[in-house]
């Protein structure tokens, strides 16, 4: 027996959205079926006055919604910066100290830094304690 499953794939151009469907379909209901042509004609012109400021105020809508869009991800790029420095520089720090036990378990010992030693009177002021 022939599989069915092949011929009945379709690519996205053959699909059809709902709204693409109802664009189209014109609901034939008791009140349409009896208006006249020229009733018809009035009534639709009735509602031109607000299409354009409907549309208006939808673009306006539309427009503010893609810019709060545009915010949100460029929110999220700068978190996902932000936290890839964090796990970057917990990364090294990692490696660096990885490295540090290898060597002190090695009795290599870790090349030691250098404290200044500080001189009596140098930077630091004086303080007297009086009890």
């Amino acid at each position: 027996m022939e599989s069915e499953a092949l011929r009945n794939i379709r690519t996205m151009r053959q699909v059809k959205t709902s709204s693409d469907v109802m664009r189209r379909q014109k609901i034939k209901t008791t009140n349409s079926l009896t208006r006249t042509q020229d009733e018809t004609e009035r009534l639709q012109s009735l509602a031109d006055r607000l299409v354009g400021q409907t549309l208006a105020k939808e673009s306006k809508r539309f427009a503010a919604l893609e810019e709060s869009i545009g915010k949100s991800r460029g929110r999220l790029i700068k978190a996902r910066e932000k936290l890839a420095t964090t796990i970057n520089k917990n990364r090294a720090l990692t490696e660096l100290r990885y490295e540090l036990q290898r060597a002190h378990w090695e009795g290599k010992g870790p090349a030691t830094l250098k404290k200044e030693q500080l001189t009596e009177g140098g930077n630091l002021r004086r303080m007297t304690m009086k009890y």
